[in-house]
């Protein structure tokens, strides 16, 4: 109100919305019910610590985006879903909104590239499978973040894994696709643990295109890494043999890992890892080669 004329009184929501507009001074109980109407088209408001995170974690995912890496923006985006649904915070604060544009997005790249993936693999039949097989396994390690995406690279999955001439390069994939997200978190108690997983990768496929982009990648995440300093023959695929490391799959093949032999008691096997973790596992569902081992092991121990 300037000099003797009349107020005017507007409420504007965060994104610029006006939801109330009006001349004249509100008297009595109209004020505060205009007040608790207008809070209540407003949307949700977040404390400081909540607004803190959710700026931190849409900055560094655009950044993330900008620069081409899916994986990462997944990872970091994944974060937001601590605060709501991803689709819809509640909010209409910028950052919210900006969010939600985030999430839209990523999902179209991932449909783009997964179906350019997918074309490469199955219609045209590449000569050079890793890079389509990188884009189809860092999609459903994305899809997997986000409870509505669950399904929707899954189809494309069982299709490649149906392809025999695939097998060792999807092995390949799979690995890297993991130390890739381990490395792409936020947390650094997570983050350490990315060096393992890359050495898992340049101990398991020596001298491979998978070795060359691990080490690669390593080198960024612990560049003083002691794998890194030693020589390509220490590796060969018999070194990994030797220490009893082979790959483990269930019957219907919707399981399947790199892992070591420990003990066997009561139906069910212990397994170790390549990066040290330990795992336990129903011998019943394994398969029949990994199960004749298994009484094989146990005979020897005996």
């Amino acid at each position: 109100m300037t000099g003797n004329g009349i107020p005017q009184l507007y409420v504007v929501r965060a994104d610029g919305e006006q939801i109330y507009g009006g001349a004249g001074a509100l008297n009595g109980d109209d004020l505060p019910t205009m007040l608790l109407a207008s809070l209540k088209r407003s949307g949700r408001a977040f404390n400081q610590q909540e607004a803190e995170f959710l700026q931190r974690t849409v900055k560094a995912s655009e950044l993330a985006l900008q620069s081409g890496d899916l994986l990462k923006t997944g990872v970091v985006l994944s974060e937001v879903g601590q605060l709501g649904p991803h689709d819809n915070l509640g909010s209409f604060a910028k950052p919210a909104l900006r969010s939600k544009e985030l999430y839209v997005e990523l999902k179209k790249q991932i449909d783009t590239k997964i179906a350019a993936a997918r074309s490469q693999l199955l219609d045209s039949q590449s000569a050079k499978p890793l890079d389509p097989l990188l884009a189809v396994y860092e999609a459903e390690a994305i899809s997997k973040l986000f409870p509505k995406w669950k399904n929707a690279t899954s189809s494309v999955v069982r299709e490649i894994k149906k392809q025999p001439q695939y097998t060792v390069q999807a092995e390949q994939a799979e690995a890297l696709v993991r130390a890739r997200a381990v490395a792409a978190s936020l947390s650094p108690r997570i983050r350490n643990r990315a060096e393992s997983l890359y050495t898992s990768v340049i101990r398991r496929f020596p001298e491979t295109e998978a070795d060359t982009l691990a080490r690669s990648e390593l080198a960024t995440v612990a560049p003083n890494a002691k794998i890194l300093t030693m020589q390509p023959e220490g590796l060969k695929p018999g070194t990994t043999k030797a220490d009893g490391f082979r790959t483990w799959s269930t019957q219907k093949g919707d399981f399947k890992t790199r892992a070591k032999y420990l003990r066997q008691n009561a139906g069910k096997v212990q397994l170790m890892k390549e990066d040290g973790e330990t795992i336990v596992v129903d011998i019943a569902i394994l398969s029949s080669n990994d199960q004749k081992y298994i009484l094989e092991r146990s005979g020897k121990n005996e």
